[in-house]
């Protein structure tokens, strides 16, 4: 009875083919390969138009954790910010990005809490993946290292022990800080010079709250590279100001992908 019972729950799986086991199980082809991948812009679900910048925040962290996967070839933000609020088929935006898959993901943050919604989809458009998060704000960084390590084991990408490392940080924000930041960093990417200087003010709020933030230092390089890109400030000024921040930034985190994105 009992192997009858097991040749039946082989045959269901097979059938099904749950999470690639008829491969597995019987042989034939390797399940789909993925190289590369998008993460469309985060729909913020809150209804506020006020915390679009927590919503473009978290698309910014998503892409900057999936960029230090070495294996995996992560599309910019500037291509995929095209397609917010885009009424395209996702199919098409994928064959557009040149990517095996995407991700998509809503955010809706409650006071201290932040509920994450991702999902992996295929290009064709078949949903591989999803999963639902919550968490304290003051740990976004550690939910954005676990949805990483999470879409890279659905997508069969092995990460190497240094990048398990860099994906396993459980540092703590101060909410206050990391709010600072991500406003920040939203007016900064309006690139206009009323947006730009508010965006500074806000860096300059955040390194000044928690003088050994890394993101606030890289955040800060960025802005004083934006005021020299724009003419705001003579590049004579401006550089020299960016690579100090930066260079700030990564002697409080040496494998920041955003103080060496500021220092290249």
């Amino acid at each position: 009875a009992l192997a009858g019972a097991l040749v039946i729950i082989v045959a269901v799986l097979a059938v099904l083919d749950v999470r690639g086991l008829r491969q597995r199980l019987l042989g034939g082809p390797a399940g789909p390969k993925f190289e590369s991948l998008a993460v469309l812009p985060v729909a913020n679900l809150s209804g506020d138009a006020q915390q679009e910048y927590f919503a473009d925040g978290m698309t910014d962290g998503l892409i900057s954790n999936l960029s230090r996967i070495a294996a995996l070839r992560v599309i910019s933000r500037t291509s995929v910010m095209q397609y917010k609020r885009a009424a395209k088929p996702l199919p098409q935006m994928a064959r557009e990005l040149g990517v095996d898959a995407v991700i998509q993901a809503s955010v809706l943050r409650e006071g201290a809490r932040v509920r994450l919604t991702v999902q992996l989809i295929e290009a064709t458009g078949r949903r591989l993946w999803s999963q639902r998060y919550e968490r304290e704000l003051a740990g976004i960084l550690a939910l954005q290292g676990d949805v990483t390590r999470a879409i890279a084991r659905e997508i069969g990408v092995k990460l190497t022990p240094q990048e398990e490392a860099r994906l396993a940080t459980r540092r703590q924000v101060n909410p206050k800080v990391h709010e600072a930041y991500l406003k920040g960093m939203f007016f900064l990417q309006q690139e206009t010079p009323e947006a730009i200087q508010k965006g500074m003010d806000y860096l300059h709020e955040a390194v000044v709250q928690d003088p050994v933030d890394p993101l606030a230092y890289a955040g800060l390089a960025d802005g004083y590279i934006t005021l020299a890109h724009f003419a705001a400030d003579p590049p004579e000024d401006a550089l020299p100001r960016a690579r100090a921040a930066a260079r700030t930034a990564l002697e409080l985190d040496g494998t920041l992908p955003e103080a060496v994105l500021a220092l290249g």
